[in-house]
């Protein structure tokens, strides 16, 4: 949580401490001065609001409001998730509505509903709506609604309840017809965003009992935070259009796919889909620009994001459709991780969690070799992918100890189809890509035009690695060099992943074909780049120095090259079995 020390200082991210309590106001002393333009107790312009709950904006920090601080929320707050939303629909905060679209937020009164016979004001802060009229406050003084920033919470995705919403005792339930436990806090009072109704520097609080009358607590004091927020189920339902549905794939979502991967809005079973797909795809492949070319024939949008590319949800996390491949008499559609943002506080390992940028390092923070040369020994260079750090998060040999990495589910497999990982197809599986280039005898020269053939792009212990390569004699001898075959989650190759704009095609004077610098996959710039505007690692290995790696820009439009140790971003990718998937979909 971010929280200031002082109040005017500057807030820095902490933590809550074992009671989970707060101030109301930034710590400084407030009084009884309901006439100021910003009463002390008034919630919009709130500490609490802002920078506790992470909603952002004006807060005060001075008696009656005469000086403030403007707080901007933060990504990594724990109340961010609610608060943050995407363009993808990857947070909490995305199915989330605010008080601006709660009718009974808006004229919410005390009086009305009712809540204490015996006290017939309404209280501050609890109705948003500005302009209300002074009858059923204890004169106009208490009635804060017609003051600058007053329903400025009315935005929040998550904010304080009202007394007037939770009751106070079980003979006062209030609009939530709370019960007594539901409003007990274990020892602490629980303070809410309604202020007294005649002291305008105190906030209503919940006993820690939950069965005793709401008592008036000063704003300067601590008390339990425990916000409320209102999910929208329709949103939340319509959204869950993930293929992996528990243990099995979702045979209606499977069914979208398959349709939009052969472009037609068509009555077909999944088993009629896949055998029409089958039939259709030309060399037996089809890449990303196809595939979403077909896709947008489609009239049901379900899995695209705003760039109108066809993202899949697979088990919680959005992966784009990069190419689709047959494998004997199997589909194959290969997957990219569309955005590293979406690993933000998951677990990589057992103990360490993704940072906001979800970026990682390929050494795990080692420093590479400094020596560029070879006389280290061909086990020894520190860009071979089969050796590097990041490939242990993605190995299925890693997943008795990372059982807590978020991609764990994807690399786990079992003995009756129920585990992802039963049908997430490794490099070394797909036969008929061995032909084609992609991973096996994948080749920089050929796809790209480069002058080299770069390090780790292939897994073949069939080519002569001193010759299409410049310095670095990476090859099947040097020690895990192949390993990477054997997986089923992996970085892409700068082949892979391509480069420029678009897919472009264009004549390349040192190959004897054109040339896509898409890349094999057909990408667009827009699948290329980050959102957060951090480079993307790939597996490709400099062709002179041991210690770098080939990356992807943010913007998507060129290649770079980092350090080992350097924090890029984790996009890995993955083949997914569609005709396995779809036999033991419901």
């Amino acid at each position: 949580v971010y929280a200031s020390s002082s109040a005017t200082g500057t807030p820095y991210k902490t933590s809550f401490n074992s009671a989970g309590t707060s101030k109301w106001n930034s710590g400084f002393t407030p009084y009884d001065t309901p006439s100021t333009a910003y009463p002390d107790a008034m919630y919009g312009t709130s500490y609490v609001r802002s920078v506790i709950l992470n909603n952002g904006g004006w807060y005060s920090t001075a008696t009656g409001g005469t000086s403030g601080i403007t707080f901007t929320k933060k990504t990594d707050s724990v109340f961010s998730e609610f608060t943050i939303k995407t363009n993808n629909s990857i947070a909490i905060a995305d199915y989330l509505v605010t008080p601006a679209d709660v009718n009974w937020q808006k004229y919410q009164s005390y009086k009305e509903c009712r809540v204490d016979t015996d006290w017939l004001y309404d209280v501050p802060n609890d109705a948003w709506a500005t302009g209300q009229s002074s009858a059923n406050y204890l004169g106009s003084v208490y009635n804060f609604s017609n003051k600058t920033r007053y329903s400025t919470w009315k935005d929040d995705l998550i904010w304080l309840p009202s007394v007037t919403e939770t009751g106070w005792r079980d003979n006062k339930i209030g609009m939530w017809y709370t019960s007594t436990n539901q409003r007990s806090n274990s020892g602490n009072w629980t303070v809410t965003r309604s202020s007294d109704h005649n002291v305008a520097k105190d906030a209503h609080i919940l006993s820690s009992a939950g069965d005793s009358a709401a008592g008036a607590g000063t704003v300067s004091n601590a008390y339990a935070i425990r916000p409320a927020l209102h999910i929208n189920l329709v949103t939340a339902a319509e959204s869950t259009k993930d293929i992996w549905n528990n243990t099995i794939f979702d045979s209606n979502n499977l069914n979208k796919v398959l349709k939009y991967i052969y472009g037609a809005n068509t009555t077909d079973t999944n088993a009629n889909l896949l055998s029409l797909i089958s039939s259709s795809i030309e060399n037996s492949t089809l890449n990303a620009s196809q595939i979403n070319k077909n896709a947008n024939n489609i009239t049901d949008k379900t899995f695209f994001n705003a760039n109108s590319d066809l993202m899949i949800r697979f088990c919680g996390l959005y992966w784009y459709a990069t190419y689709l491949t047959k494998n004997g008499n199997d589909l194959v559609l290969t997957l990219w991780l569309n955005s590293n943002e979406q690993l933000y506080n998951k677990n990589k390992n057992s103990s360490v969690k993704y940072n906001v940028y979800g970026s990682s390092s390929l050494s795990g923070g080692a420093s590479p070799y400094k020596d560029t040369e070879q006389n280290l020994g061909t086990s020894q260079f520190s860009n071979n992918y089969g050796n590097s750090n990041i490939r242990n998060l993605f190995s299925t040999a890693s997943i008795n100890t990372n059982t807590a990495s978020v991609f764990y589910p994807y690399l786990k497999t079992s003995t009756n189809k129920t585990a992802m990982g039963d049908f997430i197809v490794a490099p070394k599986d797909l036969n008929l890509q061995d032909t084609l280039y992609l991973q096996k005898t994948q080749s920089a020269k050929s796809t790209l035009g480069f002058r080299y053939n770069l390090p780790n792009e292939s897994y073949s212990n069939l080519i002569n690695y001193s010759s299409p390569y410049k310095a670095l004699s990476l090859s099947a001898s040097t020690t895990n060099y192949t390993a990477w075959q054997n997986d089923k989650l992996w970085l892409p190759s700068l082949s892979e992943v391509g480069l420029g704009s678009n897919n472009t095609i264009s004549t390349n004077t040192t190959a004897s074909n054109n040339l896509r610098t898409g890349g094999l996959w057909g990408l667009s710039t827009a699948q290329r780049s980050n959102t957060n505007k951090t480079a993307t690692w790939l597996r490709s290995g400099h062709i002179t120095d041991k210690n770098l790696a080939y990356t992807i820009s943010s913007d998507g439009l060129d290649y770079g090259y980092a350090t080992l140790d350097t924090q890029n971003a984790i996009r890995p990718a993955l083949h997914l079995n569609l005709t396995l998937a779809c036999q033991y979909s419901t």
